[in-house]
């Protein structure tokens, strides 16, 4: 759960900020994992709770974000233990289904847009799979996703917020002193993380509560 917290304009504001990394789930993007197992149970004459089950609550989709397992092993692994054979549906099916469940969060194109318009460099900082990623681009919505001067995806680089080999790569991409880096996500462990290796960060959801974080940091005009 966030915890929202007064800005101190006086110490923080955007002549501050150097960098602003997004999270990408909740953020960029609003998701839904209930939406992506109905689609496998509809399609593959299963049952939602244990696509659920065996995706999510076995651990096997966390260890297919941080890179621990590939992607055909992830697929095979889900196959095996829903008994879904290729001849039912196909790998690249299996996966789409499964990550058919995102939607571009409105304002959030316009938002990052303000802060490119300050000359502050952005990124992208989730924890997501390669299969995600790849739908996600494949949306009519993807221009959202271009023009970002970093894109540190946990996949990619082995690792998982909160941890701290992420927030590494991170600060490595952005090439500026951490206390310069703002950062917004929805989960606060992960903020958490960032405050404590000196990062300017804010736990908020993306589009109303986001937006505000941006305003007061100075890199929004307020219009209500």
């Amino acid at each position: 759960m966030c915890e929202h917290r007064e800005i101190d304009k006086a110490s923080n504001g955007s002549d501050q900020i150097a960098f602003v990394y997004f999270d990408l789930g909740n953020i960029l993007y609003s998701f839904n994992t209930e939406k992506a197992c109905q689609n496998v149970a509809m399609r593959c004459d299963v049952n939602a709770n244990t696509v659920y089950s065996v995706v999510y609550e076995s651990g096997l989709q966390v260890q297919y974000e941080s890179g621990r397992i590939r992607q055909d092993a992830f697929v095979n692994r889900v196959r095996s233990n829903l008994g879904i054979h290729t001849k039912e549906v196909s790998d690249s099916d299996l996966l789409n289904l499964l990550s058919d469940m995102f939607s571009p969060i409105e304002l959030m194109h316009e938002a990052i847009l303000q802060v490119r318009a300050k000359g502050i460099p952005t990124g992208i900082l989730s924890n997501t799979c390669r299969s995600h990623w790849d739908w996600i681009n494949c949306l009519p919505s993807r221009a959202m996703l271009d023009g970002f001067d970093a894109y540190v995806l946990s996949y990619e680089v082995g690792e998982m917020k909160p941890f701290g080999a992420i927030y590494e790569a991170a600060e490595q991409a952005a090439e500026v002193p951490s206390n310069q880096i703002l950062f917004l996500d929805d989960r606060l462990e992960n903020i958490q993380a960032a405050q404590a290796r000196g990062w300017q960060a804010e736990c908020c959801f993306g589009g109303v509560e986001a937006r505000e974080v941006l305003v007061n940091y100075g890199f929004m005009l307020d219009r209500n």
